[in-house]
């Protein structure tokens, strides 16, 4: 859960004459450069020059501090620069100032009080149609980090009192991000989101609202139209909905998820941007042809508009990028590890076939390893790092193997052209293909079928790390690394 950042407005002239004389617009802030947004987003956690003596507890601190390892690549660029043209072109349509914007209020406002059945046919008011930003990737790679990593350079609230000498008492809040998780419905949408508007907006305020405008028997239809208000009333920037393939399910098992009509006639009609983050499996949601189950022409439009403006893909890691050494760097710290094995192309290699470039697996067979190796060095063993690794991977990984092993299927790691690497410590090389084979006999036999359901729950099996896999019996794991060859 991030923090929420309030600030009070303060304006800057803006260089494109469209948006000046617009206070929403003025109150942001300025474009960051690349190299800016990247130093922003970056996150490293140092580990102690002293590490090697630390106790259990200390040590198994600093390595959980890991976890918030953040390296910006070339796709956290892409979000935000779509997320900052699209807030601004957003309020470029929506000027607090102007008579068509107090319509809209008064509109939205008047739908509520008349407690009447949510129509996804209205068209977009006295606002442009807002497009959307749609974020995909494998998951446990990273995207809901980056999203709200780049969301986190923008102040979510901006507090105005004057503006151009006259009284401008309003709030705006520059983004909301939450998650549409287990139950996929419709209430749970809305519910999802006014919790997030309170947590925003802070207690009090919140409370305000949920009392003028909600009532507690309130159908779905009445939080929708409340969800439109609130929109407006705080100038909403742009919403950020996680775990949409929670949401977004073309699967008749759930009959009362949103439907893609109903989130673009919530926010997108209403002139506010969304990024909808998705696994790669949902995108079908996406790529509905004509001939389908969703022949409507107003469907199959709205299809196309919610995937059609940005499409940003999250890749996995590859050995080639330097993005991937910069991790590597900053979870196997010099300070620990100068002199040992770990910094050989075959470690390297080995971590990213068995973990198939998933960032949550990296960071979880990381710290694991971490864990273990400095367990193993107190006692005085001298470990082979390469080893231990697939040691950690098969004993405190089981959880994931299954998932990892699908993934794996259709990855492969970029290496020299001849697919062939050096071992680490002598001059015969390794086929690439070996440490594949090696990974995946790690993974047991199948034993029943994933249903549809089963698929589109990613996070109990990659994208969440189960904490009590990665503490090791030390005494257990020293008896097996002494037991087997050393070779």
């Amino acid at each position: 859960m991030m923090n929420v950042t309030r600030v009070k407005a303060n304006y800057q002239q803006q260089k494109l004459p469209k948006y000046s004389g617009n206070p929403l617009v003025e109150a942001l802030p300025s474009e960051l450069a690349e190299s800016e947004l990247i130093e922003l987003m970056r996150v490293l956690k140092p580990l102690p020059t002293f590490f090697d003596e630390l106790s259990v507890i200390d040590a198994t601190e600093c390595i959980k501090d890991l976890k918030l390892v953040h390296i910006p690549t070339i796709s956290s660029y892409q979000i935000y620069e779509n997320i900052f043209t699209e807030i601004r072109k957003s309020y470029l349509n929506r000027n607090p100032l102007a008579a068509e914007q107090r319509r809209l209020v008064n509109t939205v406002s008047e739908r509520l009080k008349a407690r009447g059945k949510f129509n996804v046919q209205h068209p977009a008011e006295y606002v442009a149609t807002a497009p959307s930003i749609l974020v995909s990737g494998k998951a446990g790679i990273g995207k809901t980090v980056s999203i709200r990593r780049v969301l986190s350079t923008f102040p979510q609230v901006i507090e105005h009192t004057e503006y151009q000498g006259q009284v401008f008492n309003t709030k705006q809040i520059v983004w909301m991000s939450f998650d549409m998780q287990a139950s996929r419905s419709r209430k749970a949408l809305a519910h999802n989101f006014f919790n997030e508007l309170v947590r925003v907006l802070g207690i009090e305020d919140g409370q305000k609202f949920k009392k003028r405008f909600i009532k507690e028997k309130d159908s779905v239809d009445q939080l929708f139209h409340a969800m439109q208000v609130a929109a407006v009333v705080y100038n909403i920037g742009l919403i950020h909905i996680d775990e949409a393939q929670f949401v977004l399910n073309p699967s008749t098992n759930f009959k009362d998820a949103p439907t893609l009509p109903e989130i673009e006639t919530l926010f997108n009609k209403m002139g506010v941007p969304i990024v909808i983050s998705t696994t790669d499996d949902a995108l079908s949601t996406f790529k509905i042809n004509e001939s389908e189950a969703l022949t409507k022409a107003t469907k199959l439009q709205t299809v196309r508009r919610l995937s059609s403006v940005a499409h940003i893909k999250v890749n996995q890691w590859r050995i080639d990028s330097p993005h991937f050494n910069e991790l590597f760097s900053a979870y196997y710290q010099p300070s620990l590890f100068k002199g040992t094995d770990v910094y050989s192309d075959e470690f390297k290699l080995q971590l990213l076939v068995l973990c198939a470039g998933v960032t949550d697996a990296i960071s979880a067979l990381s710290s694991a390893f971490i864990r273990n190796y400095h367990a193993l060095t107190k006692k005085g063993v001298h470990v082979n790092c390469l080893k231990l690794l697939k040691q950690v991977y098969e004993a405190r990984m089981e959880t994931w193997h299954g998932p990892l092993s699908n993934l794996r299927k259709s990855y492969r790691v970029s290496v020299t052209q001849n697919k062939s690497i050096k071992k680490a410590g002598a001059s015969s090389t390794t086929d690439v293909d070996e440490f594949y084979d090696e990974a995946e006999a790690y993974t047991p036999m199948a034993k029943r079928k994933r249903t549809s359901a089963h698929h589109l729950k990613p996070a109990s099996t990659v994208e969440r790390i189960d904490e009590g896999n990665e503490v090791i019996d030390a005494d257990s794991i020293v008896a097996s690394y002494e037991r087997r060859d050393e070779s």
